[in-house]
């Protein structure tokens, strides 16, 4: 299995009905994929449900410290 690298720069271009989604890592080296709209909904919702879960628990301890 290949290290992990860290992203620098995602591209995405849609092509003839499904999308291409380039993903550049800090070091040049880029990796390709082709996915359908249902697979990019997909993603979009687990992103938002991660980045949500944050936010939400930022929310929720600023609240229960103002409440004290």
């Amino acid at each position: 299995m290949n290290p992990i690298k860290k992203l620098s720069r995602i591209f995405l271009d849609e092509v003839r009905g499904e999308f291409h989604l380039t993903f550049e890592a800090e070091d040049g080296q880029t990796f390709q994929v082709r996915a359908t709209e249902k697979q990019v909904t997909g993603l979009i919702e687990e992103l938002e449900e991660l980045l949500g879960d944050d936010q939400e628990d930022d929310l929720t301890e600023r609240k229960e410290l103002g409440d004290e």
